[in-house]
């Protein structure tokens, strides 16, 4: 089991937030009865395969960000017993945004923590982005994955040492290769003060860019392992025939 650096408390790493309460109106055209997470791959849910992820990388609790379909969840997930995780779920009473989901949930967290995307999957290594995270003092992570078509995707731009110097949510060249969000981050917990409470707030179009103008230090971890996102009939279509890269 892995152990992740961190100065916090003089403890690992262990808590991770699942953004789990999108409504996936692109992929409800194929997946219309269930939300998305639960949206099967080789004959299991999508959450499944990454909760299972989650606990081969060392982290023992999880706080499930859920909204469209909760109940759906709560009954396939329930304590997170079956993946030897301890799992709580924290309920967004209206759709809040990727950000205003994180903020929902800050009473579950009490130091630092992964976040990630409860429809996209990277092969990543939490303990060397936690590493990389630390030895920079970095106050929040993303993890960035080369894709050679990034038209569907938001492009990052870093500097040779790593850190985030711009992020262009969803303005990627169709046919042009780049680095784009992997859906993965680490955040000092701190990050959620900075979050406006009570209304949508979105990581990608607002938290980053605002960090990086008052000069924050953001950095990118880069990854060149498998990368996926179930989000549209395309890429969930994908992942069907790829999951052999799925845990």
């Amino acid at each position: 089991m892995s152990t992740f650096l961190h100065r916090w408390e003089g403890q690992p790493i262990r808590t991770a937030l699942v953004l789990a309460g999108g409504l996936g109106t692109r992929l409800r055209p194929v997946v219309a009865d269930r939300p998305k997470p639960l949206a099967e791959v080789g004959g299991e849910p999508f959450l499944g395969r990454l909760l299972r992820r989650l606990k081969a990388q060392g982290l023992g609790r999880v706080v499930l960000c859920v909204g469209h379909q909760w109940e759906r969840i709560a009954d396939y997930v329930g304590d997170g017993a079956p993946w030897g995780l301890d799992v709580v779920l924290s309920v967004e009473p209206t759709p809040l945004g990727t950000a205003g989901a994180l903020k929902n949930a800050e009473r579950h967290v009490e130091g630092p923590f992964f976040a990630l995307n409860g429809d996209t999957f990277l092969d990543v290594s939490l303990d060397a982005m936690a590493r990389f995270h630390e030895e920079n003092g970095w106050l929040a992570t993303l993890a960035v994955a080369r894709v050679q078509d990034a038209g569907r995707f938001g492009l990052v731009e870093k500097d040779p040492r790593g850190r985030l110097l711009s992020f262009n949510e969803k303005r990627g060249i169709p046919g042009t290769a780049g680095w784009v969000n992997g859906g993965v981050y680490l955040f000092e917990r701190r990050v959620l003060d900075l979050i406006p409470a009570g209304r949508p707030v979105s990581l990608e179009q607002e938290v980053f860019p605002a960090l990086i103008e008052r000069g924050e230090a953001l950095g990118c971890f880069a990854s060149r392992g498998y990368f996926i996102d179930i989000g549209t009939p395309e890429s969930y279509f994908k992942s069907q025939k790829e999951r052999e890269h799925l845990p």
